[in-house]
């Protein structure tokens, strides 16, 4: 379990829709260092924005103090010194739709820094709940999200496969922002004006592995799967209710 707990990652956020667990190992008796490269799978998002591949260079960096910087995990500091609980905050980034992306008239929304408190538990080895609040995204930095889930690993040799389930909740500045039509972009774009209140967003299954490869070498995949609820699913999204976003990472211990 201790090893799932260090796969995490930024894709969904691309697609604004889950993504905002946080799996962090206990803070380290010293400090750890490891860089590496990965493979983004990024899904489709709100309106006309299309899926991508990218490739990245990936490095992290975990202190005994709690701090930590991530391309997986943002840059934050985990407050506890405990091993089955880890607690804390950090800054998350929310990335954002083009003009382009969206039909005409609706704008784009700029790619937002997050402040998360997210707080886990391990009641048993193979069982680590997890909560996180996010707040900073959408058109006026006021958009919100509560992700509630649960993550199971299963030690197999030197991998580690895991499955875990989440579902997310939004304030209604969020989903409005990225899947509403205000009147006034209803009638600059010429779509339906769709007011979203706030509630459920998506629930979301994710399928991850890892793989030591030898004392300083290991790789890591995950798959995520994202189901919109149909409150959601308003004029930006006709049928699109289903993403899917992956990762595959090698990685140097340094």
């Amino acid at each position: 379990m201790k090893r799932l707990a260090g796969l995490a990652w930024l894709a969904a956020s691309a697609a604004h829709a889950g993504g905002n667990l946080l799996l962090i190992d206990p803070v380290p008796e010293s400090a750890t260092l490891a860089v590496g490269a990965s493979v983004w799978r990024l899904p489709a998002g709100a309106s006309l924005q299309p899926a991508r591949t990218v490739i990245l260079p990936s490095a992290e960096a975990y202190r005994a103090s709690g701090l930590f910087a991530s391309t997986d995990n943002g840059l934050g500091w985990n407050l506890s010194r405990s091993r089955e609980t880890q607690w804390g905050l950090r800054l998350w980034p929310q990335l954002g739709v083009r003009a382009q992306d969206r039909p005409a008239g609706l704008g784009g929304v700029g790619t937002r820094l997050q402040v998360q408190a997210f707080a886990n538990h391990a009641p048993f080895e193979a069982l680590l709940l997890q909560s996180a609040l996010a707040y900073g995204s959408g058109v006026h930095h006021d958009g919100a999200q509560l992700e509630l889930g649960a993550t199971s690993g299963i030690p197999l040799g030197a991998a580690t496969l895991g499955i875990g389930w989440s579902v997310n909740y939004a304030n209604q500045a969020f989903r409005q922002s990225y899947w509403g039509v205000s009147p006034q972009q209803a009638q600059a774009s010429g779509l339906p004006a769709r007011a979203l209140a706030a509630g459920r967003q998506d629930s979301t299954i994710t399928l991850s592995a890892e793989h030591k490869l030898g004392a300083h070498w290991r790789v890591d995949a995950q798959w995520l799967q994202s189901l919109v609820t149909r409150s959601s699913a308003g004029p930006l999204w006709s049928n699109q209710r289903h993403q899917r976003a992956g990762t595959l990472s090698l990685w140097r211990d340094l």
